[in-house]
């Protein structure tokens, strides 16, 4: 009797260690890849119009499959009103961009994209064999398509990647003797 107890309490003992082992690396296993990145913009009027657009680049890349989530916002600026939504955010391959000419980017590197007039939101997903393909590396831009339209704003972008640990952090000033 002494000897089936035991058997049994190790067994028992065996299963609730394994299975809180295996819940901790499964939970670690799953926690995915996330970098923020949140820059102020400013989109001047297009010199040309819908074929000359004025466009901000913001390069990323990814360092493993997942989403890439963009929000937009302008906080200020001139909006003409006949230009409807003149600015427009879009997600690229980066090797899509040639001679960094934003009216020439060919429709097969082109991910997601939308125009807005205030404020945008766009996803687009990656998996694994497209990242192998582009190497990870995109480009999100912001383009004014209006001459007479400019505006000021935050963009915050969102994807798979790894937070660097390296900078140096803010300046700190020292007296001199």
């Amino acid at each position: 009797m002494k000897n089936i107890f035991s058997v049994s309490f190790c067994a028992f003992a065996f299963l609730v260690s394994t299975s809180i082992v295996d819940s901790g690396l499964s939970a670690a296993g799953q926690q995915r890849l996330k970098k923020t990145e949140t820059h102020k913009y400013t989109l001047y009027p297009a010199p040309g119009g819908e074929s000359d657009p004025y466009s901000v680049q913001f390069p990323i890349k990814l360092d493993e499959p997942g989403l890439i989530s963009v929000n937009v916002e302008v906080g200020g600026g001139k909006i003409k009103g006949g230009e409807g939504s003149p600015f427009k955010v879009w997600i690229v391959e980066a090797k899509g961009i040639q001679d960094e000419k934003t009216n020439k980017i060919q429709n097969r590197y082109i991910k997601k994209m939308d125009r807005f007039k205030e404020k945008a939101s766009i996803n687009y997903a990656v998996d694994s064999g497209e990242l192998v393909r582009t190497g990870g590396e995109y480009v999100v831009l912001l383009s004014n398509l209006g001459k007479g339209s400019h505006a000021v704003g935050t963009i915050v972008i969102t994807y798979p990647a790894e937070e660097k640990k390296d900078s140096p952090g803010p300046r700190t000033r020292h007296k001199r003797d």
